[in-house]
């Protein structure tokens, strides 16, 4: 009896983050407009301008075609993917080396691990200064006023 307790926590647990998951959500939709605007829908992020949606996804998706008429928001947009695209598998590549690591045969298993947690915290990094870049982005493009751009 003992033994399915955890089991049946594990299940449990993972059957509310599953549904938190897929049932969390923006309910409201940006008007029509030339803002960029962002919405959650069914797990995923989406970027919203001008009535279309565009999905972002681990690399940020193509923020700087919908920032891209003005120069100083689409500087952000492509730093913002250029640190995404490094960070994403560095944190991937990195999680994968502490696993290798930890089932190595020791030293050598140590070694390999504190690389991999090393490159995953480089990933963290990277992920979280793309993710500020996006913000930037979006911000410096929905300040300006349509007619001041290029």
């Amino acid at each position: 009896m003992t033994r399915r307790r955890p089991a049946l926590a594990v299940l449990v647990s993972t059957a509310l983050s599953g549904a938190l998951l897929i049932g969390c959500g923006t309910v409201y939709t940006p008007t029509l407009s030339p803002r960029v605007g962002l919405v959650i829908r069914n797990g995923g992020a989406w970027y919203v301008k001008d009535g279309h949606e565009t999905a972002i996804g681990p690399l940020g998706g193509d923020l700087r075609a919908l920032v891209g008429s003005d120069p100083d928001a689409e500087r952000y947009a492509t730093r913002s993917r250029h640190q995404l695209a490094v960070g994403v598998p560095a944190y991937v590549c990195g999680l994968a080396a502490v696993v290798v690591g930890v089932a190595l045969a020791k030293p050598a298993g140590w070694i390999v691990a504190g690389a991999g947690a090393g490159l995953t915290a480089t990933g963290i990094g990277l992920i979280g200064a793309g993710a500020v870049n996006a913000v930037d982005a979006v911000n410096v493009y929905n300040d300006r006023p349509t007619a001041s751009r290029p």
